[in-house]
């Protein structure tokens, strides 16, 4: 996972009305669930991360078992039909195989071919999972090395880590996420063909394979990694990962179509994917393909899912063994005790269902993807959706296809544990968020992303920095959950060094100031608040400005500058956010365009009016031209945008050409 499963729908709502339009479209880049729906973080590229996190956010859904593949079928076309989806490519799986493959929509609206068994979607960051299962087949045959370091094995690869020499990068730390690396940069997203190796695509912007801390101390999802994962396959082979993959893991498995290029052969097969209702999303190929290229049907995807329930059993395909597979569904690079959301190898936890799950899910422009499997119950499902603007859709239908899978039977929670009140004592407090997944943008997460944990007679109670609670029961040495999660998905702990830390499948947490992070916030906001005023209270001045000018009064020295500066500065601030927010909707991030180079001058007005707005008021301040009462709004409003001003400057916003970070 991304962040803790902590929050209900609740709490994400009022977090979401908390925020200021600023900072949630400076986070929808990095951080997209903050926007409390799957929305695609620039451009949905590897979006994945953001269907975890809101996934999290969300409470689990309770819906009625469908008891009949039929009644199944028309409860799904409802959603759909009510949330504006095209289509779904759906498939329900027990130990014996799978039950049952095909779709409900369409695959594309401009033609109406529907969605069945075989139509091939854009999985995303499912193509995570077979990377995982290829290098595990290299590994036994002792091929590669998880604990090898990559420097070692792969010299020419530019890595950048300062505590090589007691924790040097290795290959469990790329597909584990807990590297350090940073999230792959803006163009290193979209390539002009499907051909890229990975070795060139590493060698695009090594930026993104710096360790921000020391590897293995915590976790933060980075796509780059598995880029280097290919490379590895690759180097070991001596063939490109695709062949090797496609060869030794995909058809073995069942998928005789599924690919990790577009080919005519199977053009007709493959979905349209929607940004929202009747907005197609282009297909563009990724640089980094082995952490997101794939081109599946629902079919082939059950295939994977019958693959783990089966675990190994003899007659079943034999692409590891089951040692292998128990390594995939662990996470060992971290020294704390991990949660029933760990991520492994392309493979992770999920319980947001009474019973735990794993699997993984996939995100790209127009495409969500889910694959789950239940080694308790002996069930699974696919859920490949050719839209990416409903949440409730993404949760709904996943509750339908649980429902239906083990329906006449009774799935309960695990109980809570009893409290241990001492333990809780002694880790109550605030914790930051503190593992942004793109570090442009992560100040804008620390602000606005953190929880106090209180003690509670069932557990603990835990608040967000913006104000929504929720009670979570125990599950014993420091773990806690939703009374109807199917699992533990987040920890308190201790970290390196014996920090406080919370954490919860790729969420991290550190103790910190509440006071500070609260005066933040609240300064933040008041900032926000006074960038929109100023304009308003400008245009208000200047009507009775005019009034008092009919009326033959002439309007004091600098007074017409003291409001037209903090004005300006508030409708630069505007239209920043706005040019940003068209940059982001047409994926033009990646190169200097008039949309990217547009937000680089947007942002450097902004901060010149805020310069001239607070000359303006020390000007006046020291003239004493202008009474004390008409200098409080705009005098207010410029400081607050020249704080602002500094703040996303010291961040590296101000002049930013994002295209070239």
């Amino acid at each position: 996972m991304t962040h803790a499963s902590l929050l209900s729908a609740d709490l994400r709502a009022r977090r979401v009305r908390r925020r200021s339009l600023a900072v949630l479209l400076f986070v929808l880049l990095a951080f997209s669930a903050a926007l409390g729906r799957p929305v695609e973080p620039a451009g949905g590229v590897l979006a994945e991360s953001a269907l975890i996190q809101a996934t999290a956010e969300a409470p689990p859904i309770e819906v009625e078992a469908p008891p009949t593949l039929e009644q199944l079928q028309a409860r799904v076309a409802a959603v759909l039909a009510r949330e504006g989806v095209p289509g779904v490519g759906l498939a329900v799986v027990d130990r014996n195989g799978v039950r049952w493959a095909g779709g409900v929509g369409v695959a594309d609206l401009a033609t109406g071919a529907p969605v069945g068994p075989d139509t091939q979607f854009r999985v995303a960051s499912i193509t995570k999972s077979f990377v995982g299962l290829g290098v595990m087949r290299l590994v036994e045959q002792g091929r590669l090395d998880l604990g090898r370091p990559l420097r070692e094995f792969m010299p020419d690869i530019a890595l950048a880590n300062d505590w090589e020499a007691s924790s040097p990068i290795t290959l469990a730390h790329a597909l584990e996420h807990t590297a350090g690396f940073d999230e792959m940069r803006f163009n290193e997203y979209f390539a002009a063909d499907d051909a890229t190796a990975p070795r060139d695509a590493l060698a695009i912007n090594p930026r993104s394979r710096v360790a921000r801390w020391r590897p293995g101390s915590r976790p933060s999802y980075a796509n780059p990694g598995y880029t280097l994962a290919g490379h590895a396959i690759e180097l070991a082979t001596g063939e490109s990962y695709e062949t090797y993959l496609e060869r030794e893991v995909l058809r073995p498995l069942g998928m005789p179509t599924a690919r990790f290029r577009r080919t005519a052969e199977y053009a007709d097969r493959l979905a349209t994917g929607y940004h929202e209702p009747g907005r197609p999303a282009v297909f563009r190929a990724i640089y980094h393909a082995p952490a997101g290229a794939l081109l599946a049907s629902p079919r082939e995807l059950g295939q994977l899912v019958h693959f783990w329930l089966r675990r190994g059993e003899t007659g079943g395909p034999a692409v590891v063994g089951p040692e292998s597979l128990a390594r995939i569904e662990r996470t060992e690079t971290v020294a704390y005790r991990t949660t029933d959301t760990n991520y492994g190898l392309g493979n992770y936890g999920d319980v947001i269902h009474p019973a735990r799950g794993r699997g993984h899910d996939g995100g790209l422009p127009g495409f969500l993807s889910c694959y789950r499997y239940f080694p308790e119950l002996g069930v699974g499902y696919v859920m490949l959706l050719n839209s990416t603007h409903s949440l409730q859709a993404y949760l709904e239908i996943r509750a339908l296809l649980f429902g239906y899978l083990t329906g006449g039977r009774t799935v309960v929670p695990p109980p809570p544990v009893e409290p241990d009140p001492e333990a809780i004592a002694a880790l109550t407090g605030y914790y930051g968020y503190a593992s942004p997944r793109v570090q442009l943008f992560g100040f804008a997460e620390q602000a606005t992303l953190g929880i106090s944990v209180r003690p509670d007679p069932a557990g603990i109670e835990v608040e967000t920095l913006t104000g929504g609670r929720a009670q979570l029961v125990s599950t014993g040495d420091g773990g806690f959950r939703h009374w109807r999660e199917g699992g533990t998905p987040i920890r308190l702990t201790r970290g390196d060094e014996g920090r406080r830390i919370l954490v919860g499948g790729l969420a991290y947490f550190e103790e910190g100031s509440y006071t500070w992070a609260r005066a933040r916030l609240l300064l933040l906001g008041a900032a926000m608040l006074l960038l929109q005023a100023a304009p308003l209270w400008a245009l208000g001045w200047a009507v009775l400005a005019l009034i008092r000018r009919l009326r033959g009064r002439a309007i004091a020295s600098g007074e017409f500058a003291l409001h037209a500066w903090p004005a300006a500065a508030g409708l630069a601030w505007l239209v920043l956010l706005l040019v940003f927010e068209h940059m982001a909707r047409a994926e033009a991030y990646g190169t200097a365009n008039l949309l990217s180079v547009g937000v680089c001058v947007c942002s450097l007005v902004f901060a010149a009016c805020s310069a001239a707005a607070v000359a303006e008021v020390v000007r006046a301040g020291v003239a004493g031209t202008v009474p004390l009462l008409l200098r409080l709004v705009p005098g207010a409003a410029a400081i607050a945008s020249f704080g602002l001003t500094l703040w996303l400057m010291f961040h590296g916003i101000i002049g930013l050409r994002i295209w070239a970070w």
